[in-house]
């Protein structure tokens, strides 16, 4: 049965990807825009969109850790279709490519590097890393079922010490020289997403955590990280990727136990949640094409609402008539259980 709260985090995490993915029209504003408001509100949102693939992860670590199913099951099941998901998506967009380009003429052979090698679009890196964390899966099930709440804490006691050695490291340039594998995001993320599905209202760790609690605490983070971020960025007068990525775990988890400890409430919205939650996946394979439909409305409604709620307006777009082709798409049969 699902949970409406993972799909609730589905909806969020998408909305947060395709944001992610509008570069000076939104995630990268700040860098170009002489409104010190937008500044400081589209630095935050950038900082906060990186959220959403440790979020994703969690989900599959909370939804897949605790089945039980054999190796060949898993191939069967979850392995193969990953894979014909890179091969169909990957030949779809690449006949856009040529019909852009076409003299450059067809190739099986290069559209099988994209598969291999490459990403023939930025976004689908996602999948050959989600495809590494299926094939790890009898690992991280084992994994799972052992850790008691003692091991939790202390990989997440290492993340957090390696989230200030990482702040340090950008004001100094000095980062030991260690790398610790347990926290790889096909590692770290899945494990604490099981935590938080499985055990964690039933665990010691920070079990009295409410939403509220943890909304505040998720606020006090990203405004801290925005000004950390900001601040650094006026002084040095250059844009780092480090400020993104640093903090992203601990408010993903901290997003993560407001959404599960938020009442839906009643059965007509846990049904639109269920509907929409669904449709994620699909909307992450073909919103990069849907969204290049309404780049025309960011300075179409500029001039009347800013730049940032234009931006806003473009993806809240783009995602709905994204998951509106997926809802259709997936009444045919068998593509509805490939996205």
């Amino acid at each position: 049965m699902k949970k409406s709260y993972i799909e609730l985090l589905r909806v969020i995490a998408i909305i947060l990807v395709v944001f992610n993915h509008t570069r000076s029209l939104g995630y990268s504003l700040y860098t170009n825009t002489n409104s010190q408001i937008t500044y400081w509100i589209s630095l935050a949102a950038s900082l906060f969109c990186k959220v959403a693939v440790p979020v994703f992860f969690m989900i599959s670590g909370g939804v897949l850790l605790g089945k039980k199913e054999s190796i060949t099951q898993l191939y069967q099941k979850r392995v193969l279709r990953i894979i014909l998901v890179i091969l169909i998506f990957t030949f779809l967009q690449y006949l856009r490519i040529v019909r852009v380009h076409p003299d450059e003429g067809f190739s099986i052979l290069k559209w099988l590097d994209y598969c291999m090698n490459g990403n023939i679009i930025e976004p689908y890196w996602y999948l050959k890393v989600y495809l590494a964390m299926l094939i790890c899966l009898p690992f991280l099930r084992f994994l799972a079922a052992e850790m008691e709440d003692t091991h939790y804490i202390y990989l997440l006691s290492i993340k957090f010490i390696f989230m200030i050695l990482s702040l340090v490291s950008i004001y100094t340039g000095k980062m030991p020289n260690l790398s610790v594998p347990f926290l790889d995001d096909v590692l770290f993320y899945p494990l604490i997403g099981y935590y938080l599905v499985n055990k964690f209202d039933q665990g010691k760790l920070v079990v009295k955590l409410n939403r509220r609690i943890c909304s505040i605490a998720l606020a006090f983070l990203l405004i801290l990280i925005t000004f950390l971020a900001g601040t650094y960025y006026k002084t040095n007068d250059q844009y780092i990727d480090g400020f993104h990525t640093v903090s992203a775990w601990l408010m993903a988890i901290l997003l993560f136990i407001s959404v599960k400890r938020t009442h839906i409430p009643s059965a007509f919205w846990v049904k639109v949640i269920g509907v929409l939650g669904s449709c994620t996946f699909g909307v992450y394979l073909i919103e990069d094409v849907v969204r290049n439909q309404f780049v025309f409305l960011v300075p179409m409604l500029s001039n009347y609402i800013g730049d940032f709620s234009a931006c806003l307006v473009f993806v809240l777009v783009s995602v709905f008539v994204s998951m509106l082709a997926i809802y259709i798409v997936k009444k045919i049969p068998y593509i509805n259980k490939l996205i």
